[in-house]
């Protein structure tokens, strides 16, 4: 096919092809006399479409021939229809809308998606060239059926069996088609046969006779050969017998003037040894085949030649050529090769890259190209929880246009008087939808931010496209159309691949100047058809949860107010897991991994508790060792909370249940707080009117990884903490600071320390976490800087923080935390120093932990932070030995989706 070059001049920002000039009109298309002509121009339509459906989407551009044409009045031509319908079976309607514009017909070609409700096809097909036999005839498979033959034979290849069929007993009162197969095979051993001689077999799922009477025998048998060896090899093996009649079974043989039998054995075998394979096996066997010539005499005579191909089974897939699909690949519409076809129809993980393309992860499924990438965890986001994280963070309401984040918007509006106005002016007259903000959404979706865009805002409206504004600084810029082209062409893929969105969409390029009320001079309108509006709020809503998809994947403000709401969700669900054991565990010991945010899960708990006991707030004792943790957990529950010393010293007559966090760090100072809980949900039964005392509850939460101290904690020894339940599978932190967790927990368990015990040490599981980890985690990030001084730490700090204000995120996401609770003064000194050179937020105030509800940045010793997050932690590191290197673990655990680790010497890992 010739090179199909997309256009460049077209406004939108997707990718177009031009198929050249085109007759369209039932009777035009009619009247045309070069066959030839017309299906080509057919085929270059037909193949753009399939391109394009499998490379995102996008618009085919056809010059039309006939100047007097009217889409409206002459439609576009039954041969073109009756293509369409040929490829899009289920109805082209869904997938393809037409437009004319001018001289010109555009076709809108939306995104091919599987059908969720049968087989999955991840690609579109005009042909498989797969062949099967079906009795008597080779099937060019269906591409749903191209599936199942894959699937069968990647299924037989991973079991490592071929099908071997067992030799029946020969019988002369029962016949079957093995028979003839039998029969082909003693025919195969005949050295000579004699002119219209007749057989006593005929053609079956393993026979195939023709019978060539053109004077061009040997091209013919070129041009039918892969059919049949194809459908042979992927059946059950056969046989092709050339020159004997298939209705009177007589053999005529090929006339020995038109054929020379070692020429046409040597085509045959070149021919065979062409033809695309695919393997599953590890072996990776040529197509088996034998050749025989036998001589056909007539009067005893030589007339001609027989040629029987003797085809053996094949152990996986043989092609007749390489599939009919299609895909944009350096911008032209290009064939795939049979390899390339397989892995996409198998969605197989491991692709090549070789097989990348204009849109390489459209040809993948989102699961595939989430897993490709060290990924991120869309298995672990159900419908439900898409929109869940949708309604909280992106509620669509009735009368008016939200603009999201509020934290960036009012960030910028303050910032650039007059930008909301403007925003306002450009969304005009839409009233319901959201307006979602960020610093550049090319940065959002894996494109080069530009230094000339202030920001980028996505409309997302009832009864609009979505569309793009590109708010710009410079208005002399000359890149801008193309830069907001690309964002937006790459944001759509994005929500069409990563995002799940099966409805048709675009998303339309603005570019604004922040002094203009009007779009750059020369960007030329863009008119889509309607069905690419988004027509109701259910559209909307389905589109923006693809969007909490696709953001979630990113490095972003927004990806991360979504991450951290998403790992809420996946606390709930843990919360209702391990809340079915209130019914049957009185007694429970709890160890939590690292990034399980165990004080969250202890929380959710506690309203579990309550729940299901129907017990008052105050019956349930919440018992800590630190003074900020209690203070966070009274402000986020109703239960009475106390740490352990308070605990210790006071009496609880009308407590019933007591949940204990952080337990690991408790102490038997102040005597055996264990005891005195026990004895508490444990009293003594006194008299036969009392309550049922087996429903109080005593649960403790430990983190066994993070024992600050060598002291007696007084808990029981591990081999003793039953009933226990150990979560692994709930790693709720970006997937950077899961991995330095997973290492150092590694770390741990190769040299552990004396006070840590073999069965503390067999709970950590590497492949376990590893597989909760790649399932749930988020993408983050973590960064180290060792050798620095104390004002260089500081200056970083300040500068990290002054950029991510500006990306709108607040004081109340950051936490500061030193090694030692005795250096936070100095700290603090350099810190405010350096924040008051950098203008980085308005006046900077730092609280202590006991303030991490508050709106500041916290400042405090990672000890004082235990059992607390935040978004974005800071690690200030004084020098310190390999023996005290649990601090690393101490400050990943602190953070959800940021971790900087700073160190004022240099120090050994």
């Amino acid at each position: 096919m010739e090179s199909l070059q997309p256009a460049t001049e077209m406004p939108f920002a997707e990718i177009i092809v031009p198929v050249g000039r085109i007759t369209f009109g039932e009777e035009s298309r009619k009247k045309m006399t070069n066959s030839y002509l017309k299906r080509n121009e057919n085929l270059n339509i037909i193949r753009a479409i399939c391109a394009l459906l499998n490379s995102g989407g996008g618009v085919i551009k056809a010059e039309i021939v006939d100047k007097s044409y009217s889409y409206q009045c002459h439609g576009l031509g039954q041969d073109l229809e009756t293509s369409f319908q040929k490829l899009l079976p289920s109805g082209s309607q869904k997938y393809l809308d037409y437009m004319q514009h001018g001289h010109h017909l555009l076709i809108f070609v939306k995104s091919w998606n599987p059908d969720a409700f049968s087989l999955p096809l991840r690609i579109c097909s005009l042909r498989s060239n797969l062949y099967l036999r079906d009795v008597t005839s080779a099937i060019n498979l269906s591409a749903r059926s191209a599936l199942e033959l894959l699937r069968e034979k990647a299924s037989g290849a991973q079991r490592g069996r071929s099908r071997l069929h067992p030799q029946r007993v020969p019988n002369r009162c029962i016949q079957e088609e093995e028979d003839m197969k039998v029969a082909a095979s003693e025919f195969f051993e005949n050295d000579k046969l004699v002119y219209k001689e007749k057989l006593n077999f005929t053609e079956s799922t393993h026979v195939e006779f023709k019978r060539f009477t053109t004077k061009k025998v040997v091209p013919r048998i070129k041009e039918m050969l892969p059919h049949y060896v194809s459908a042979f090899a992927n059946t059950q093996g056969g046989y092709l017998i050339i020159g004997v009649d298939d209705k009177s079974k007589e053999v005529f043989g090929c006339k020995r003037e038109k054929v020379n039998p070692d020429l046409l054995q040597k085509e045959i075998e070149n021919c065979i040894e062409k033809l695309p394979i695919f393997h599953f096996c590890c072996e990776k066997p040529k197509v088996n085949f034998t050749t025989k010539i036998l001589k056909v005499y007539h009067k005893d005579a030589l007339y001609g030649y027989v040629c029987v191909i003797r085809v053996e089974p094949f152990c996986c897939v043989v092609f007749a050529e390489a599939p009919d699909s299609w895909i944009m690949r350096d911008k032209s519409v290009t064939r795939l090769k049979a390899e390339q076809w397989v892995v996409m129809m198998l969605d197989i993980q491991s692709a090549p890259s070789s097989l990348t393309t204009d849109c390489s992860a459209h040809l993948l499924s989102s699961a595939s190209s989430l897993q490709k990438n060290p990924a991120y965890p869309i298995k672990a986001l159900e419908s439900k929880s898409k929109k869940a994280l949708q309604q909280r963070l992106f509620p669509v309401t009735q009368t008016s246009i939200q603009f999201k984040p509020e934290s960036l918007c009012m960030k910028l509006f303050s910032n650039h008087k007059g930008l909301e106005e403007l925003i306002k002016t450009q969304i005009h007259p839409f009233s319901q939808g959201i307006v979602i903000f960020s610093r550049s959404w090319a940065g959002d979706v894996g494109v080069r931010k530009e230094q000339n865009v202030l920001c980028d805002a996505l409309l997302v409206a009832v009864n609009s496209p979505l569309v793009l504004y590109t708010v710009i600084v410079d208005p002399v810029w000359t890149g801008g159309l193309e830069y907001a082209k690309i964002t937006a062409l790459q944001l759509k893929q994005k929500l069409q691949t990563v995002g799940g969105y099966t409805g048709k969409m675009c998303v339309i390029p603005r570019l604004i100047h922040l002094t203009s009320t009007q779009c750059r001079h020369g960007e030329l309108p863009v008119h889509y058809p309607q069905s690419y509006r988004l027509a109701s709020g259910e559209e909307v809503e389905d589109l923006l949860q693809a969007l909490v998809v696709v953001s979630l994947c990113s490095r972003s403000l927004l990806g991360d107010q979504l991450g951290c709401e998403f790992f809420d969700l996946l606390v709930s669900e843990q919360c209702e897991s391990l809340s079915e054991s209130l019914q049957e565990t009185r007694e429970l010991f709890i160890h939590c991994f690292p990034g399980t945010r165990k004080t969250a899960l202890v929380i959710k708990t506690m309203e579990k508790v309550k729940d299901f006991f129907h017990c008052k707030p105050k019956e349930i004792l919440y018992v800590c060792e630190s003074d900020s943790l209690r203070d966070f957990v009274m402000q986020q529950t109703t239960c009475q909370a106390v740490t352990r010393k308070t605990f210790m010293q006071g009496e609880f007559p009308k407590i019933k249940h007591i949940v204990m966090d952080e337990t690991e760090n408790f102490c038997s100072q102040y005597g055996d707080w264990y005891m005195k809980a026990w004895s508490i949900t444990h009293p003594k039964v006194k008299g036969t009117g009392s309550e049922d005392l087996r429903h109080r509850i005593l649960w403790l939460f430990l983190d066994p990884f993070q024992v600050h101290h060598a002291d007696v904690n007084g808990l029981p020894p591990p081999s003793a903490q039953f009933p226990r339940k150990t979560i692994t599978d709930g790693i709720h932190c970006a997937l950077e600071i899961a991995k330095i967790m997973k290492e150092e927990m590694k770390r741990i368990k190769e040299n552990p320390p004396s006070h840590m015990s073999p069965d503390t040490l067999a709970l950590f599981q590497e492949d376990a976490y590893e597989e909760a980890m790649c399932a749930q985690a988020l993408p983050g990030t973590y960064e180290t800087k060792t050798n620095l001084t104390a004002e260089q730490i500081a200056k970083y700090v300040a500068e990290r923080c002054h950029s991510l204000f500006q990306c709108g995120y607040l004081p109340r996401d950051v936490a500061i935390l030193c090694r030692r609770g005795e250096d936070r003064g100095r700290y603090k000194l350099e810190l405010l120093r350096a924040m008051e050179l950098m203008k980085t937020h308005g006046e900077v105030v730092f609280s202590q932990a006991a303030g991490v509800q508050n709106t500041h940045i916290i400042l405090d010793s990672v000890q004082q932070f235990s059992g607390l997050q935040r978004n974005i932690v800071f690690g200030l590191n004084p020098e310190c030995t390999q023996a005290e290197e649990f601090h690393k673990l101490c400050f990943a655990s602190k953070a959800i989706k940021h971790l900087y680790l700073l160190y004022e010497k240099r120090i050994a890992f």
